[in-house]
């Protein structure tokens, strides 16, 4: 009996190429609100297990897709770290691309939310900041440095530029 094995390779290519759409054509999703209806209690915690996750709150909109899990945190950014939290977005949204190994991806995926939703708290903690920031930045390290396996000039380049700015960002 045949065991159908999926080709990996060929789902890797076609997740970036799909990426590479997403990011050169933006998802917009127009919201209009007629009268003024009653709003029905929003769950705190949503599963969805089959497909994309678009969560819209007010102005605001995420979108998670083919990420494995994502926590989506939403609220305003504590004063001062609005740039460290773009440039951690744009890090996570260009993440798959940079080359990393496993395991170093999933620190830096895990310290990003970290982060992220300390920023989002009323009086963030300077040192989960702090060491979820220096977390990341020595994962990207050796792709900066140009020492992993699967760098390219142009990774190695641009997790430099990511290393540089998140240590600019956090002041």
């Amino acid at each position: 009996m045949a065991v159908f094995k999926p080709n990996k390779r060929g789902l890797d290519q076609f997740r970036r190429e799909l990426q590479r759409e997403f990011d050169a054509r933006p998802v917009r999703v127009p919201v209009v609100v007629d009268g003024d209806e009653p709003t029905r209690d929003v769950p705190t915690v949503v599963n969805n297990y089959h497909g994309p996750v678009v969560t819209v709150h007010g102005d605001r909109a995420q979108l998670a897709l083919n990420n494995g899990s994502a926590i989506q945190v939403q609220g305003d950014i504590a004063a001062g770290y609005t740039e460290l939290a773009k440039v951690i977005t744009d890090l996570l949204a260009e993440l798959d691309q940079l080359g990393l190994p496993e395991d170093d991806a999933t620190t830096v995926r895990e310290e990003a939310q970290a982060v992220l939703a300390e920023v989002t708290k009323e009086n963030p903690d300077d040192r989960v900041i702090k060491r979820g920031v220096t977390l990341m930045k020595g994962a990207l390290a050796a792709v900066g440095a140009g020492l992993s396996k699967a760098v390219t000039a142009e990774t190695a380049q641009r997790a430099a530029v990511i290393i540089d700015t998140l240590g600019q960002a956090l002041g």
